[in-house]
């Protein structure tokens, strides 16, 4: 309680009220769906907690009563509760949870996930932990080798499994599969041939319980039937393809409490969604006009693939953007290096594909941008659900191109949405948002071909000193003269690229009306209008701090100032969504340009036999 305090939650989500009397009390298994951001984590953190802090008390009293030279009490030592989690972050962020909630107790929480070292977490191990936090591939790795700590699952009391939907992915999680089947059985009915004996490990042998949660759920109406004939047989033989299936097989009992808190649009309440309709070509520009113009708060930028995210980072990297990367084919120790940075940063910029979609629990994120819509709308969630977390506000906003029109509809009908709003876009500001970004693309260019020319130059050497072979320079003088001015040329030319941006560069992006002197002239736009209001408000303020000599950050006018939300709140239109008529239009421009590629292949057709018949008559 006093952890709970310190962390200053005043009262627990609503699925920490329904999770934790089932699991606390009432020694229930738990199936629980709630949104994400909705406090799972501790749903399941705190009965484990509890019961292990209730059994030390109850074996301490027996020590004194027994005396302390008996040597069957021992409360310690054994694995009490295995959680496993789909992604490395996420159960590094559950350790966390875990051990600030635990905090002022010796109970030991260590997490095991790939791309640490395997010595190192065989050391935490050797200390005995409670509790094990783990992804499935290091988690296997190490109980198949024959980890003492990790294989003697008879004194589990709790088995959790995070995010379960995505763990059930086929292809992804064999190892879950493995572990799950390395779990005793628990069978129903048995429950007072060992309700009160005190075994030799020093606890109360109890039913093992088993929380599965996640943030969408779907049981058929004879689950609890299922699992009540599942818990006496196991079906080894099935794939772990549902969440019924992994709840049977991990040994869930029929009288599990089943928890649904997900609403009918799947999305937080405090969620605004948009989007925005633009070329692909024209992504980059809008994305540095959202960062640029509504820079408030921190922000995460998803791609669906590693070399868009790559593409974006180094074009924002030009523009003077400061943002982090995150995506799976980086070392871990990076991989954490950026969350915390992020983390650190209250308008710090996250650039990430879908490994950072699940889980992550950042505060303050307050815009999630979709620069490439996901390949589900189930990633379209848990993507969107990094930002209005615990109650919070929050935006996302969609990067909408031609041909992810009838995708976007698609997911448009999953979630029974029937109007987006669009999101606000001065169209003054482009200009000047293209003329930047077409000297970033230019640099970035020529950046690349010089990367790859030295890239290609060290691994022809690389190759020829591993084959003991020695390179000759075979050029002419005339050839290397060439070359030298080539190279000249290209950096002349990069100098000079970037002397133009960093020009631009040096003044605030402003619309292109704007006059220094006369902003009104241009019009006033619900952005000025809002950056007006906030101005005033902190002059009326500081005519009451007259003698404050603090000096004040200069806001100018037409940049950071309104964040997306706000802006979105103030003029974004609401878009009536016709699913059914894109749907039309995509099929009849699929069937258009099937007949165009028909039309243009009997045309090759007929001339070819042209040609033949031709040639026949020479």
């Amino acid at each position: 309680m006093k952890s709970v305090c310190r962390l200053k939650f005043k009262e627990p989500t609503p699925i920490q009220k329904a999770c934790i009397p089932a699991g606390a009390h009432q020694g229930k298994d738990v199936i629980g769906a709630a949104e994400t951001g909705s406090g799972k984590t501790l749903a399941f953190g705190i009965p484990i907690i509890q019961r292990l802090l209730e059994e030390r008390d109850k074996f301490e009293r027996q020590v004194e009563e027994r005396g302390q030279a008996d040597d069957k009490i021992v409360a310690k030592g054994f694995l009490r509760a295995l959680i496993i989690t789909p992604t490395r972050e996420l159960a590094l962020q559950v350790t966390d949870h875990l051990k600030q909630v635990a905090r002022g107790t010796d109970v030991k929480v260590v997490p095991i996930v790939g791309g640490m070292s395997t010595e190192k977490q065989e050391r935490l191990l050797n200390g005995r932990p409670e509790i094990v936090v783990g992804t499935p591939g290091r988690l296997w790795e190490l109980m198949s080798g024959g980890e003492l700590h990790l294989v003697e699952l008879h004194s589990l009391s709790f088995f959790v499994l995070d995010e379960a939907d995505r763990m059930i992915d086929n292809g992804h999680f064999q190892e879950l599969q493995s572990i799950v089947d390395m779990l005793p059985m628990v069978r129903e009915g048995h429950a007072e041939d060992s309700e009160n004996c005190v075994t030799d490990l020093g606890f109360q042998r109890k039913k093992r319980q088993t929380f599965v949660f996640s943030a969408t759920i779907a049981l058929s109406s004879d689950f609890r039937k299922k699992l009540k004939r599942g818990s006496v047989k196991a079906k080894q033989d099935d794939e772990l393809n549902s969440i019924e299936a992994l709840s049977e097989r991990a040994g869930m009992r029929s009288n599990a409490a089943i928890i649904d808190l997900t609403n009918a649009s799947i999305m937080a309440n405090n969620l605004e969604e948009s989007f925005i309709e633009c070329k692909e070509e024209d992504k980059d520009a809008y994305l540095y006009y959202i960062l640029s113009v509504h820079g408030q708060g921190r922000t995460i930028v998803f791609c669906t693939s590693i070399a868009a995210l790559r593409h974006l980072s180094s074009l924002m990297k030009i523009l003077n953007v400061n943002v982090w990367t995150l995506h799976a084919q980086m070392q871990q120790r990076a991989r954490l290096k950026a969350i915390d940075r992020f983390r650190g940063s209250d308008h710090g910029i996250l650039i990430a594909t879908d490994v950072a979609a699940r889980g992550l629990d950042i505060p303050g994120v307050r815009t999630v941008v979709h620069y490439q819509l996901p390949h589900s709308a189930e990633v379209y969630v848990h993507r969107s659900g990094r930002t209005a977390r615990a109650s919070a506000d929050g935006c996302s906003i969609a990067l909408i191109s031609p041909k992810e029109s009838s995708k976007f509809a698609s997911l448009c009908r999953s979630f029974s949405k029937e109007s987006f709003k669009q999101f606000p876009i001065e169209a003054s500001y482009m200009p000047e948002v293209l003329k930047r970004l077409s000297l970033a693309r230019q640099i970035d260019k020529v950046l690349r071909k010089e990367s790859q020319d030295k890239a290609d130059k060290s691994w022809f050497q690389r190759n020829a000193e591993s084959i003991e072979l020695m390179v000759d320079e075979n050029d002419s003088d005339d050839e290397r003269a060439n070359k030298i001015r080539k190279k000249k040329a290209g950096s002349a030319q990069l100098k000079k690229l970037q002397q133009e941006l960093n020009s631009l560069l040096s003044r605030p992006l402003q619309p292109k009306t704007f006059s220094s002197r006369y902003f009104t002239g241009a019009g006033i736009s619900p952005s000025l209008q809002q950056q007006i209001v906030e101005l005033a408000k902190q002059k009326i303020g500081d005519f009451g701090n007259t003698g404050d000599n603090k000096r004040k950050k200069m806001i100018v006018i037409g940049q950071d100032c309104v964040e997306p939300l706000q802006a979105l709140r103030s003029s974004g239109q609401e878009v009536s969504m016709d699913t059914k008529g894109a749907a039309e239009k995509r099929r009849n421009l699929d069937n258009l340009r099937r007949k165009r590629k028909e039309d243009k292949k009997r045309l090759h057709d007929q001339k070819r036999k042209e040609r033949k018949r031709l040639k026949a008559g020479d």
